[in-house]
């Protein structure tokens, strides 16, 4: 056997050797909804201590559960706007009136962002 005949042997043994540690390898999980949308929440800036955070978490975790993870931004951005709004009018975190202006705000901006009526094009409306 002459050395280029060892060398080819040995890296098809070698590849053949790694495809099988492949092959039957444990798959790596995919990250849970609840995962995901914790990194989401985050990335707005609602911290695990932060109010509105629950909500945010809940509602992206749903929404990545129904496979639409553009949803989950939107809910999530939607908290943390909710959340600037109620800071805003001088409102103090974990107080009775924060809560209620959190669930006023968060219900009113979901609704604006995901209204059902039609969106028309300008055509449209100069015919």
């Amino acid at each position: 056997m002459t050395r280029n005949q060892f060398n080819a042997g040995l890296a098809l043994g070698s590849a053949l050797l790694v495809a099988g540690i492949a092959a039957f390898a444990p798959p790596i999980p995919p990250a849970s909804a609840q995962s995901h949308a914790e990194r989401i929440c985050r990335e707005q800036g609602l911290k695990p201590t932060s109010e509105g955070y629950e909500y945010c978490l809940s509602q992206a975790t749903r929404a990545l559960e129904w496979g639409k993870p553009e949803i989950a931004y939107t809910l999530a951005r939607v908290t943390a706007d909710a959340r600037d709004a109620c800071r805003d009018y001088g409102l103090v975190p974990a107080t009775s009136g924060y809560k209620a202006c959190m669930d006023r705000e968060t219900h009113a901006r979901r609704l604006l962002v995901f209204t059902d009526e039609p969106q028309y094009d300008k055509e449209i409306a100069t015919q």
